[in-house]
């Protein structure tokens, strides 16, 4: 298939050479050149302009920082919508808030584009794998038509509902993740108090039954905010301020009050 990836950061990269690997004709393009520089040499194309990409592929996966970046590859200067054949579809693996990705997949149905709203967990060594878990919410037929490119990402596609259910389901993942980073901090806190050996005790989390990636993340970093600090940080603050604004103070609002400790972290 000839497929179009936009975004090469720590996830969209080894993404978009899955589906290399895979045998799919692939066109890249990334704002800045640098990012490009793996597939130079290779049998992928590399576009200069979003609207270029668009004209040489029957599929998208776009996975930039936001809903802003999503917009301005789809919808400003040299965007997707100028060249994308009628009835292409749009992967977008960005985390946004489901009022974004439906307000983004009803500006490309007037272009005759078809939306799914296709966000990503596993980080980038489950990109490398194929081994991502793709949560999907949109058109089932269009979902059919990608089947194929998304096997080479993942063995593990959920599709959801209509567009915005795949954001709903991971932002509720992230705003979770960032709340047990906070509690692994409040664990060691409480070993601290209790006089328990600061290196057995996180190996002993790290070890037992209520190890998860997130206590992992936390443990290894030494604090919250080591975790805040590190790349894994802006995304996450981001993504439990979208979910504030979704969940408000409706049930499950308790979650988000102990994710929140994780964001104010990131801002002391």
């Amino acid at each position: 298939m000839k497929v179009g990836f936009i975004g090469l950061g720590s996830m969209g990269l080894p993404m978009a050479q899955r589906l290399q690997a895979a045998g799919h004709d692939l066109t890249v393009y990334a704002r800045r050149a640098a990012s490009t520089e793996p597939f130079q040499g290779s049998n992928a194309t590399v576009a200069a302009t979003p609207a270029a990409l668009g004209a040489a592929v029957d599929a998208v996966g776009i996975c930039v920082f936001d809903a802003d970046g999503v917009e301005e590859v789809m919808f400003g200067p040299a965007g997707l919508v100028e060249t994308l054949r009628p009835g292409a579809v749009v992967l977008v693996h960005s985390t946004v808030s489901p009022t974004q990705i439906r307000a983004i997949a009803e500006r490309a149905a007037a272009h005759d584009l078809r939306v799914l709203d296709a966000p990503v967990s596993g980080g980038a060594p489950r990109a490398q794998t194929g081994e991502l878990t793709i949560m999907i919410g949109g058109d089932a037929g269009a979902l059919t038509d990608v089947t194929d490119l998304l096997s080479a990402l993942s063995d593990h596609v959920i599709h959801l509902g209509a567009i915005g259910a795949g954001s709903h389901a991971k932002l509720i993942n992230n705003t979770l993740f960032a709340a047990q980073i906070t509690l692994a901090d409040d664990a060691m806190k409480a070993g601290a108090s209790l006089g328990v050996d600061p290196a057995g005790l996180a190996t002993v989390l790290m070890t037992s039954s209520s190890a998860c990636v997130a206590s992992g993340l936390r443990l290894r970093a030494g604090s919250t905010a080591g975790v805040a600090a590190s790349p894994a940080g802006p995304p996450l603050v981001k993504d439990v301020h979208l979910m504030s604004e979704l969940l408000g103070d409706a049930p499950g609002h308790e979650l988000l009050d102990v994710a929140h400790r994780f964001t104010a972290a990131a801002h002391p």
